[in-house]
C-alpha cells in the first residue's frame, strides 16, 4: 500500500476541473456550426478527464508557473480520447449505444454527425494547441508531435486496430500487452510528456515519465478489464474481446495490475517533486483493492 500524500489526486483534480472544463467551453464557443457544437459539448460531458488532469499535475508538480500554458494541451488531449470513444463506438467498430453514463453520440445524433464530430475533435485538438499564443514554437511542435504519434498508426488508432483483429480469438498475453500500449497507455504516455514539454524538463527527467505513464496506463486497462469482468454481461464478455482477464484469467491479471502500480511507484519514487503524481498511483491502487 503506497503511503498518503499531502496533496491527494482527488483534491487536486475537484481544484482544477472548473478551469479544464471552461476551457473546453471555451474552445468550442466560437464555432459557427452550431450542430458540430453541440454534438461536441455533447460528446465532452461527464467525461473523467484522467488524461488531461495527468498533464496538470504534471505541470504542477514540476513548474507551477507554467500551468496557465498548460490548459489548452490538455483540453486538446481530452478531444482527442473523446474523438476516439466517439468512434469506438460508432456500429461499424464496437457498436456501444451507451457512453458516459447516457446515449452513445451516434444513438442521440445522426451517425454521420457522429463521425465527423469525431473527426472535427481530432483536427481541431492539433489547431488549438497550433494556435496558442503562451507556448513558443519549439514546445508547439513537440506537443503536436506527441499528440499525432500518440493517436497514431502506432498508438492508439493501431491499438484500435488490433482490439478489432483480436476480437473471438484466443490471443496470448505478450500481444494482449502491445494491443494496451498502442491503445490506452499512448494517451497516459502522452498526458505526462505534454506536461514534461509545458514544464522544459531535461531528457532524463522525461524518459521516467514516459516510463511511468507506460505503467500506469497498463494498469489502468487492466483494472479497466477486470472491472468488465466483475460486471454482469460486460460489453468486452459480450463481444468475446481479447483482454487480460480472458487470456490470463482474474487473479493474475490482478496480480499484474498490482506490479505496474509498484513499478510506477518505483520510477517515481526516485524524483524530487513527484508527490502529486505519485498520489495518482495511490488512488489507482484503491480502486485495485476493489476486485
Amino acid at each position: 500500500m503506497l503511503k498518503s500524500y499531502m496533496t491527494s489526486f482527488d483534491s487536486f483534480a475537484k481544484k482544477m476541473l472548473p478551469t479544464l472544463e471552461q476551457t473546453l467551453q471555451k474552445c468550442l464557443e466560437t464555432l459557427e456550426n452550431k450542430s458540430l457544437q453541440k454534438a461536441s459539448l455533447y460528446a465532452l460531458a461527464n467525461g473523467k478527464r484522467l488524461r488531461p488532469l495527468l498533464t496538470l499535475a504534471t505541470v504542477a508538480s514540476f513548474s507551477p508557473t507554467s500551468l496557465k500554458k498548460a490548459w489548452i494541451p490538455a483540453a486538446s488531449l481530452e478531444m482527442i480520447h473523446t474523438y476516439s470513444l466517439i468512434h469506438d463506438d460508432l456500429p461499424c467498430m464496437d457498436d456501444d449505444d451507451e457512453r458516459r453514463g447516457r446515449k452513445s453520440l451516434h444513438r442521440a445524433f445522426p451517425e454521420w454527425l457522429a463521425l465527423l464530430t469525431g473527426d472535427f475533435l481530432l483536427t481541431f485538438a492539433f489547431e488549438s494547441v497550433a494556435k496558442s499564443t503562451l507556448l513558443s514554437a519549439r514546445q508547439k511542435a513537440d506537443l503536436l508531435l506527441s499528440l499525432s504519434v500518440k493517436s497514431g498508426s502506432s498508438g492508439m488508432i493501431g491499438g484500435q486496430i488490433a482490439d478489432l483483429t483480436f476480437q473471438k480469438k484466443k490471443i496470448g498475453w505478450p500481444s494482449i500487452k502491445k494491443m494496451h500500449l498502442m491503445k490506452t497507455a499512448s494517451l497516459f504516455i502522452t498526458a505526462v510528456e505534454l506536461g514534461a514539454i509545458i514544464s522544459n524538463l531535461s531528457l532524463p527527467q522525461r524518459k521516467i515519465l514516459l516510463c511511468f505513464g507506460e505503467k500506469a496506463g497498463l494498469a489502468y486497462q487492466i483494472l479497466d478489464d477486470l472491472a468488465d469482468h466483475l460486471e454482469k454481461g460486460g460489453s468486452d464478455q459480450i463481444k468475446e474481446k481479447a483482454t487480460v482477464v480472458s487470456s490470463l484469467g482474474k487473479k493474475r491479471a490482478s496480480q499484474l495490475a498490482f506490479q505496474f502500480l509498484k513499478e510506477s511507484e518505483d520510477l517515481l519514487c526516485g524524483m524530487q517533486k513527484a508527490d502529486l503524481l505519485l498520489s495518482f498511483v495511490e488512488w489507482m491502487q484503491q480502486r485495485a483493492e476493489s476486485f
